[in-house]
Order: C-alpha cells, then sequence, then structure tokens
C-alpha cells in the first residue's frame, strides 16, 4: 500500500540518496542561496571560457573562408558552461499542480473525453534543482497535499540533518569537484530513456465533505523523459484514477504501458545525449569538468620556478593551447576492439531505439550479451599535483546504448 511504502522509503532514507544539485552551484558567479565554486583551490570554471572563444578567433583569422568551433567535439562542456543549462532550463525539474472544481464542472467533466477534462480554478508551482537540496520542495509539497504524520516534512528534516546539519562537510550546496586522487575514470551509459522531471496533479471539489482530512500521496500526472540525442518527450497519464487495489497495480505495472499522450518538448538547450535509464545524462556530463581540473589548478597556482626547473609561474597555464585542447578524444566504433584517435564520426553503428535485436542473442550483438562491444567515446586529460610533484590522470568514458546496470561490467 502506499502507507507501507511510506515507512519503507522513509526508513531507507532515500532522501539522502538522490538529490539533484544546480549547476549554478558549480561556478563562482552563482547566484544568491548557491555557495558556488570554492575560489581557494581552482580557477573558475567560466575564467577558461574569454581564453578558448580568443583562440578561436584566433584560429578563424589563421583559415579564412572556414568557420571554426572549439567546442564542436566537447558538446558536453559547450552545454555546462557556455548555454549553461540546469534542470530547469528546458521544462519544469518538479511541477506541483491543483485544480479546484465546483461541483457543476466536475459533474461536466465526469461526461466528457478524458482528454478534455480541465477546471477554471487551476495552479501551478514549479521547482528548481535549488529547491530540493535545502528541503524546500517538500516543505511545500506538505502544504498541498496534506498526508497522515507528514511523511514530507520527516524527510525534509532527514536530509537537513544528515548534510546541512551534519558531522561532515555539507555535499549539496555545491557540485562535486575531481576526487584527489591519482587516477579517475568516469564511466557512464547514454542515450537510453531516463526520467527527468514529473508534474504532480492534485484536483479538489470546492464545498466537498471528505472522508477524513488527510490527502493521500502525491499523484504523479506527467513525466518528463530525454531519449537518444537529447530529445526531451513528454507524457501524460490519460488514465482514470484506479477505483480499486487491483486498477491502481494495473496502471502502476510499467509506466510507458499506460494508456498515455505522448509529445516532444522543443527544448530550448537539448544536451545532446539522455542518460542511463536511471541517472540523467545532465548529472553524469558533469563528469567532464573534471578534465579541466588540471588547467583550473595551475591558472590559481602559487607555485613558482624557472621554465628548465619545470616550474610554473604564478597563474600561467599548463600549456600555450587552450583548456579544451589539453583534453584528447578517442572513440571505438560499436563491435571494435581498438581505440581511435579523434572525434566520433556522426554515424558510428550505435544502436538505436528501432532495433530489433534478438533477446536470446548472448554474444556481441545485444547489450546484454557477455561479449558486448557498445560504441564509446572516451576524453582524457592529465596533469600535475602542484604539492607533490605526482602525476594524475582524468578519463571520462560514454558508452553508446549502454544502462545503468550494465556500465560495471568489462567491454574490453
Amino acid at each position: 500500500s502506499d502507507d507501507d511504502a511510506r515507512k519503507l522509503e522513509l526508513s531507507f532514507g532515500s532522501t539522502n540518496n538522490v538529490v539533484p544539485i544546480s549547476t549554478k552551484a558549480g561556478f563562482c558567479d552563482a547566484p544568491d542561496g548557491l555557495a558556488g565554486a570554492d575560489r581557494t583551490k581552482l580557477a573558475c570554471l567560466e575564467e577558461l571560457i574569454p581564453e578558448i572563444e580568443l583562440a578561436a578567433k584566433k584560429q578563424q583569422g589563421n583559415k579564412r573562408g572556414t568557420k571554426y568551433d572549439p567546442w564542436k567535439d566537447y558538446p558536453a562542456l559547450k552545454h555546462l558552461l557556455i548555454d549553461r543549462v540546469d534542470w530547469d532550463s528546458n521544462f519544469p525539474m518538479i511541477q506541483a499542480a491543483v485544480e479546484k472544481c465546483t461541483p457543476g464542472e466536475k459533474e461536466k467533466n465526469s461526461k466528457a473525453e478524458s482528454t478534455n477534462r480541465q477546471c477554471h480554478n487551476r495552479s501551478a508551482v514549479n521547482f528548481s534543482a535549488r529547491d530540493a537540496p535545502n528541503g524546500y520542495m517538500y516543505e511545500q509539497f506538505s502544504k498541498i497535499w496534506n498526508e497522515k504524520d507528514m511523511p514530507l516534512q520527516i524527510k525534509r528534516d532527514q536530509m537537513l540533518k544528515s548534510y546541512w546539519h551534519g558531522p561532515v562537510g555539507n555535499l549539496l550546496n555545491t557540485t562535486w569537484d575531481r576526487p584527489h586522487i591519482k587516477h579517475v575514470v568516469m564511466s557512464y551509459g547514454v542515450d537510453i530513456p531516463t526520467e527527468v522531471g514529473y508534474q504532480y496533479y492534485k484536483s479538489e471539489t470546492i464545498g466537498e465533505v471528505k472522508k477524513d482530512e488527510y490527502d493521500g500521496t502525491p499523484s504523479v500526472r506527467t513525466v518528463i523523459w530525454e531519449e537518444a540525442e537529447g530529445k526531451i518527450v513528454e507524457e501524460i497519464d490519460d488514465d482514470e484514477a484506479p477505483k480499486s487495489l487491483t486498477d491502481a497495480i494495473t496502471q502502476k505495472i510499467g509506466w510507458r504501458k499506460k494508456k498515455s499522450a505522448r509529445r516532444v518538448i522543443n527544448a530550448a538547450k537539448p544536451l545532446g545525449h539522455s542518460g542511463d535509464g536511471t541517472i540523467p545524462y545532465l548529472s553524469l556530463s558533469w563528469a567532464h569538468t573534471w578534465l579541466l581540473h588540471a588547467t583550473r589548478a595551475m591558472r590559481h597556482s602559487r607555485i613558482a620556478g624557472s621554465e628548465n626547473d619545470g616550474g610554473q609561474r604564478d597563474g600561467t597555464r599548463i600549456s600555450d593551447k587552450h583548456a579544451l585542447n589539453n583534453i584528447v578524444i578517442s572513440h571505438r566504433p560499436k563491435g571494435g576492439n581498438e581505440w581511435i584517435v579523434g572525434a566520433a564520426p556522426e554515424k558510428t553503428g550505435v544502436p538505436s531505439a528501432t532495433d530489433d535485436d534478438d533477446l536470446d542473442d548472448t554474444g556481441t550483438a545485444h547489450p546484454h550479451g557477455t561479449k558486448y562491444k557498445p560504441g564509446m567515446i572516451r576524453y582524457q586529460s592529465k596533469g600535475r599535483s602542484r604539492s607533490t610533484g605526482n602525476g594524475y590522470t582524468t578519463a571520462v568514458i560514454e558508452a553508446i546504448g549502454v544502462e545503468h546496470k550494465e556500465t560495471t561490467r568489462n567491454y574490453d
């Protein structure tokens, strides 16, 4: 039941595990209410942009008649640094919609087609990624949906106690920088349909006397999906409310198998990929900023020394190239064994959502096969510690068409 699910959810502390962080928090010019990047350790991400753009203009001048785009092979970094894509850039991440109907409107709607059900008194509240980590979203939902024992307030208190008032540093008030270890490899799947937004819906009848004072749990009316190549799809549940436990179970088995209306959303800032079926691409792709760690560190360095002994002057960059040129790109075609230097061509034999693979094939053709080798794109950078002088490397690998539970397998 919903009540049992709530108890399990609160006992497992799920609030502590899945909390989106606004990408705005990863920049030094973060707005009020967000911590912003730590200026004491690394150069700001936005400080790298002018040099990249200047290098592009110089190269454009050297190659007249051709258009040079420095971001062409680094789409994830372009979306993050230039477009400043955040969780609510293309649609509300979370929306709570409330519809209040008069008895006359309710009777009329019950006789109308399901897609035409509307009452005049409607309102909606949108929530962004900055409203989740600080507990504001849970607090507002608790006011809209009056649940017994106020479980959403409990979730809010759990999160505040664990992170904002916990014994260790708060992990929810800023994005994560590269971990301080010698070698970092971030590998994840992309282009699997992934849920990225929700609309919760509540309908009330004005003047209606309720059986009790509680509203029950919030119900989802609309799910926003990101699909292959970054396509955004809105899926609206168009079923009648379940009238029994059996109806409820039947409706909840496989959201995408229910009767629903689907439409494509024209995203203002498309990301070019979807996530791995569990984690959205925006969250996964933030690891691309870790590839800039060496450049950011040396830009902020106070290490002095001569060029002969390998030292770096105060504030100098690690090479004469701009930050993106310090990232090496390679790709491995689907089914291939060798990595090829350079970005992958536009068509690399990537499996599409319409591929009719044999589900019994456990070889190389199907993603669940024991010898399956998906197409991959790899980004690599290296640097040297300012304090110890030891070298370190960072790699980000995107596996095309690989879902979340398959990313831990060895595809080499």
